[in-house]
């Protein structure tokens, strides 16, 4: 578990405040604990559904099957293999061109992709069982027992204070911080992964994993010139369609069609 955390913020207010999220002692992680089985009594008594009674739940409805349980374990076996491919030589000669290591990353996120999607409804629905919500009550407990002024003072007197004002700056960063803690989230995980690490490597994206051409220049998988919101552009970053035909910064096509009368004169457009 990593050490206390310091965080200086600036509020929208323009109030500038600094906080300190201390690790979890044994007596607060205790009394988490507590809150935590509380909680998933309480769930239970009330009828909402365990993990293990939602599966059963998305089976017979046909929410979750045997046909998605199945393509869910393939594509996480071609992303082994994938990666198996783009980072192990395979006989004799170690030489690879670089340009079908990308095909190989972007492949890889593209299954990852589809991957997520796929399991996009399960997990969103697992947020809503017994377990979830108890691990919920568990963390916003910790939360507010383990966020400090820079002067020692408590931000949260109890945990209804912290729940009222989770939406709040500070509330966000003091859960954040905290998740990293103890759950040792990786702020840089999509860097991580296999496939960005190879793009990264070879200069193929760039800091914000978004994929360039030899330039820097932002791309599509076609290498297609693209702005910062995916918009295609051409090379003098003004918005393009897929085709290169000119729009206006409101993605409408510029008119270059001159229209005639039946005479071959020129009409003027009204507006």
């Amino acid at each position: 578990m990593e050490k206390d955390k310091k965080i200086p913020l600036k509020l929208e207010s323009g109030k500038e405040v600094t906080i300190v999220v201390k690790q979890p002692t044994t007596g607060i992680n205790s009394r988490a604990n507590r809150i935590h089985a509380k909680t998933w009594t309480e769930c239970i008594q009330d009828g909402i559904m365990t993990k293990k009674g939602l599966t059963k739940f998305m089976q017979e409805k046909g929410i979750w099957d045997g046909d998605k349980e199945r393509e869910q374990l393939r594509i996480t076996q071609k992303l082994v293999d994938l990666e198996k491919q783009l980072f192990v030589k395979k006989g004799r000669s170690s030489k690879v061109k670089a340009s079908e290591g990308k095909k190989i990353a972007i492949e890889m996120r593209q299954l990852r992709a589809k991957l997520r999607l796929l399991l996009a409804e399960r997990i969103a629905m697992e947020n809503h069982t017994a377990e979830a919500i108890a691990d919920n009550a568990k963390f916003d407990f910790l939360v507010s027992a383990c966020t400090y002024y820079e002067n020692g003072q408590k931000v949260y007197n109890t945990l209804e204070d912290y729940i009222n004002s989770a939406d709040s700056e500070i509330a966000f960063a003091a859960a954040s911080a905290l998740a990293s803690m103890i759950y040792s989230l990786d702020q840089d995980f999509e860097s991580r992964l296999p496939e960005n690490k190879f793009l990264k490597m070879f200069d193929f994206v760039d800091e914000d994993l978004s994929l360039v051409d030899t330039e820097g220049h932002r791309v599509d998988l076609e290498g297609r010139r693209v702005n910062d919101l995916g918009q295609y552009i051409d090379a003098d970053g003004k918005r393009v369609d897929i085709d290169g035909n000119p729009l206006d910064e409101d993605g409408n096509y510029v008119p270059t069609v001159t229209y005639v009368d039946e005479k071959g004169k020129k009409i003027t457009p009204n507006g």
